[in-house]
């Protein structure tokens, strides 16, 4: 029997629980910034996908058989795809939370199979729609306890006129930005060598620039040289935000589709960025009406990963209460008793075994249920339940309102 494909894998219910729980919270954090959800289809013509991928995300798409298919590498070009013959509002505010597929090596916290949450803005040039991304990215990373998350910015525009200055030929520039982008992969002395090969002697000399010390207003100073629009933006988005952001003239973003402001989300010095995006004016005239474009992508998986390590989860099911029939002709006041709690707003399931009472507790014992609530023939003449707190033992008499009001209570 083979395995799970490459670079894929099953997730467990366990593991699922954590993953909605960082879902349903990065996604009330989107619709608090006023974005609307869109579901794209999980294939895209393979034009659709070329038209603006580049060389370095070519290779990385899944190649349905035929070859006119392909599994979408990211959220962002089917958003283009969708924006650029619509009508919506402007700005148009969308978000996504799916999978997305790429042909590329699995390391930790990255798989070819995974999730990203996009939030894109349509219809504005303004660097507040940049802002706006940053402030949304800082409080993604409040919500899950990450306090000091390092942002870092830089624009399209700078780099392409540092490699216009060092006489830097288009198709050579294509490959230089795609190095520069592998400097979390492989390293800085790595990204050196890489760049000897294509750039000669020029080398030295783009890294000294790139690699500039100093504040922001000092690195602007020197970005200035080579685009003036570049690190105008830059002042611009900077004096816009009320947090903590860092010009990194090395930062890329190695997406051949971005057109001004790029940046990087930071939560762990040893793993990369958790997200990651920028502006693309251009991408959306490819595929039909043109318009200005700018958004961010959260990797869920590395998010998950960090969050696991510094959290420990033992989180098994949503279930709070056990609804146990002592005897099974009371299983049917069991069943109306779960549907009670149900409505009432507690996740309550019911024995689908035909297990006696001390077996209930080992199943609840076993899946971290904290309550169980017992009906024997005592509980229905009362019209009560013996609610048993499955981690001090201790039993009380209650009504189902009670009960309801007890675990309501427990949970906010």
């Amino acid at each position: 029997m083979k395995l799970t494909p490459k670079g894929m894998r099953d997730i467990a219910p366990e593991d699922m629980l954590v993953r909605e729980d960082v879902i349903d919270k990065i996604r009330s954090i989107f619709k608090k910034y006023g974005y609307r959800p869109l579901e794209t289809p999980a294939m895209e013509y393979l034009e659709t996908l070329r038209a603006k991928a580049g060389s370095e995300a070519d290779k990385q798409i899944f190649v349905l058989d035929g070859g006119e298919y392909g599994l979408r590498f990211d959220l962002t070009v089917p958003l283009a795809r969708y924006a650029s013959s619509t009508d919506d509002p402007k700005p148009f505010k969308r978000y996504a939370i799916d999978v997305v597929w790429r042909k590329e090596e699995p390391q930790r916290g990255r798989f070819r199979e995974f999730y990203q949450a996009d939030v894109d803005i349509v219809g504005s040039s303004s660097m507040r729609a940049e802002a706006e991304i940053l402030s949304l990215s800082r409080d993604v990373c409040f919500a899950f306890d990450f306090k000091k998350p390092k942002i870092l910015i830089n624009n399209r525009k700078i780099l392409d006129g540092i490699a216009a200055k060092l006489g830097v030929e288009e198709q050579s520039k294509t490959e230089l930005f795609r190095i520069l982008d592998k400097l979390d992969k492989i390293g800085e002395e790595e990204v050196g060598k890489l760049l000897k090969e294509v750039l000669g002697s020029k080398a030295a000399e783009l890294l000294k620039i790139i690699k500039s010390k100093g504040d922001n207003k000092t690195k602007l100073k020197l970005a200035a040289k080579y685009s003036e629009e570049g690190a105008h933006e830059i002042e611009e988005l900077i004096a816009l935000c009320d947090f903590e952001v860092e010009f990194d003239m090395f930062l890329v973003r190695g997406l051949g589709y971005y057109t001004g402001p790029v940046f990087e989300i930071k939560i762990s010095a040893d793993m990369g960025s958790i997200a990651g995006g920028g502006r693309y004016d251009n991408l959306l005239g490819v595929y039909g009406q043109s318009s200005p474009a700018v958004g961010i992508s959260f990797g869920i998986e590395r998010l998950i990963t960090l969050i696991s390590e510094r959290t420990k989860y033992n989180k098994k099911t949503s279930t709070q209460v056990l609804v146990s029939a002592v005897k099974t002709e009371f299983y049917p006041n069991a069943i109306s008793a779960a549907s009670q709690l149900r409505n009432g707003g507690v996740a309550a399931e019911t024995d689908l075994n035909e297990r006696n009472l001390r077996k209930q507790f080992d199943y609840a014992n076993a899946l971290g249920i904290p309550f169980v609530a017992i009906i024997g023939e005592r509980e229905i003449t009362a019209k009560k339940v013996t609610l048993r707190d499955m981690i001090s033992g201790k039993e009380e008499t209650l009504s189902l309102e009670e009960v309801i009001s007890k675990i309501n209570g427990l949970s906010k």
